[in-house]
């Protein structure tokens, strides 16, 4: 390519580049960036992401000024958010179970049902598509009238897992895996019989977040996680066994930590190179971790962990 060339292509009074063009050089820089070693600098990862949003090469002989394409980040707004229910229970659940544990991700309900000796646990699985599963043997049942699956599955060198799956409605596949003395026809069936719509919700809930962003998973009931629009529009919750008494040592690339309030409860907040970080107390006594990007204000981490709660669990 010569000067000429160049400067029609790159220069200042040149074309707006497609969107497709700085969407393929972000996401290639992107993944040049994930690929890196971990101890980048923020320095580098910031020009990464800069060059690869400006999607623009300049030579050192033509000596021009890259023209920016990107625009201004839009201001933060915040907007209540509604975290996913489970949709279903077992309307009689054995006194050897324990209270459900609840994960998500798109897609996908996952309820555990563990059992106080560790062995008769019970997995309610409720999915938009048929799962695949990898079965020993398998033969057609019912499940309140509608035609099922059971199966034994695959588990070598564990207990035995005998699963029942059916499909309840145009878009809800089920799945019950039983284990100890759940892993039998009858009694695997007799608890996919008491499978009824009664939506749950889980303990741990955040009900503010960025207006456009999305609960993107949660696990066993204690990592709580949504994204936004952009890779870095990461915020996660996290429960915890309790406060960290030395939060400046713990946090990777803590730069400053401050006493701030949250609900009139102390807390403390933590400016990282990468991050915010708050450590609070929520009502009932549990302790959160919050982490947040930095483009979030203080004043908006500190609204969104008030809005944080984790309710008990009740036998």
């Amino acid at each position: 390519m010569n000067e000429i060339t160049l400067l029609r292509t790159h220069g200042p009074d040149a074309p707006e580049a497609p969107v497709e063009v700085l969407t393929n050089a972000r996401e290639r820089l992107l993944d040049e960036f994930g690929a890196a070693p971990a101890r980048r600098t923020s320095r580098r990862r910031t020009f990464l992401v800069a060059a690869a949003a400006a999607a623009v090469a300049v030579t050192a002989g033509v000596g021009l000024a890259a023209r920016p394409t990107d625009r201004p980040a839009e201001p933060i707004t915040l907007v209540a958010v509604a975290v996913p229910e489970f949709p279903l229970t077992l309307r009689s659940r054995p006194a050897a179970l324990q209270p459900p544990r609840y994960s998500y991700e798109p897609g996908r309900f996952l309820a555990v049902f563990l059992s106080d000796g560790g062995a008769d646990d019970v997995w309610l699985s409720v999915r938009d598509d048929r799962p695949d599963r990898h079965t020993r043997t398998s033969r057609q049942v019912t499940v309140a009238g509608r035609p099922a699956e059971l199966s034994e599955d695959d588990n070598p060198g564990g207990p035995r897992q005998l699963t029942v799956t059916w499909k309840r409605k145009s878009g809800q596949w089920v799945s019950l895996t039983g284990h100890g003395r759940f892993a039998e026809d009858g009694a695997l069936l007799r608890l996919a019989g008491g499978v009824v719509d009664e939506p749950q919700p889980v303990p741990l809930r955040v009900r503010l977040a960025p207006r456009g962003w999305r609960v993107a998973s949660f696990k066993d009931d204690t990592i709580l996680t949504l994204r936004g629009p952009s890779p870095d529009d990461t915020l996660a919750v996290q429960v915890v066994a309790g406060r960290d008494p030395d939060l400046l040592h713990t946090v990777m690339g803590a730069v400053e930590e401050r006493p701030v309030t949250v609900g009139g409860r102390d807390a403390r907040l933590v400016h990282a190179e990468e991050m915010w970080f708050l450590q609070t107390e929520v009502p009932g006594g549990a302790v959160v971790n919050l982490q947040a990007p930095l483009r979030l204000t203080v004043a908006q981490v500190i609204a969104i962990a008030e809005q944080v709660s984790v309710t008990p669990r009740r036998r």
